[in-house]
């Protein structure tokens, strides 16, 4: 028998009707409809992007001049489509700087990176944490100026250091609960907007 959180909901439902990959398009939706993060021609990172629907919502604002590049290990269960590149990797085992062959930088890099989970929280915090982390190593390479950085991580005792060493990179951040997240889910996202142009070298 399905667990409570494995149970048909009304995002899971709206996304099948809408033909979206999955539910969690509508967390990505209610933050672009609060913070303008995508416009028409740009470049967008999507790191952790299967089974798809990030790509599939990005793709529409962004546009025909736009392309989102996506990562992922799994496959993707969309559509083909003119402004999405996948690639089917381990983001832990790409170089970022490889990633210029599709655009030199990136005006917004999002990540939905999650780990595998234990059940144990601490243990399932850091593994978030590391993935965030790893995200920041992308963003902090490839993200242009005044470009946006969004990442989701688990709730606990380090998350507070790592927004603190991000907040250092952009003009405003601002710590995330979505439409869509389950309630019982311990995901925030974090938001970096308007990288600063003195951005320095990353978190160490």
């Amino acid at each position: 028998m399905a667990t409570p959180r494995h149970k048909p909901d009304y995002y899971s439902r709206r996304a099948r009707q809408e033909s979206f990959a999955s539910r969690a398009v509508y967390k990505l939706a209610d933050i672009d409809r609060k913070f303008q993060l995508f416009k028409p021609g740009q470049c967008v990172l999507d790191l952790g992007c299967a089974p798809g629907s990030w790509l599939q919502y990005i793709s529409s604002r962004i546009g025909p001049q736009g392309l989102v590049v996506g990562l992922d290990r799994q496959a993707l269960r969309i559509s083909s489509n003119p402004s999405i590149r996948f690639v089917q990797v381990d983001v832990a085992a790409l170089d970022p700087g490889s990633l210029i062959r599709f655009s030199a930088s990136f005006d917004v890099v999002v990540s939905d990176l999650a780990p595998s989970t234990s059940g144990i929280k601490d243990v399932d915090h850091q593994r978030s944490l590391d993935l965030a982390r790893l995200s920041w190593e992308y963003a902090n390479r490839l993200l242009t100026a005044a470009g946006h950085y969004l990442v989701k991580v688990f709730q606990g005792p380090d998350f507070p250091p790592f927004a603190q060493e991000i907040k250092q990179h952009f003009q405003q951040v601002d710590i995330l609960k979505p439409s869509g997240s389950r309630s019982e889910s311990r995901e925030l996202y974090l938001l970096g907007r308007r990288r600063l142009k003195e951005s320095g070298a990353g978190i160490g």
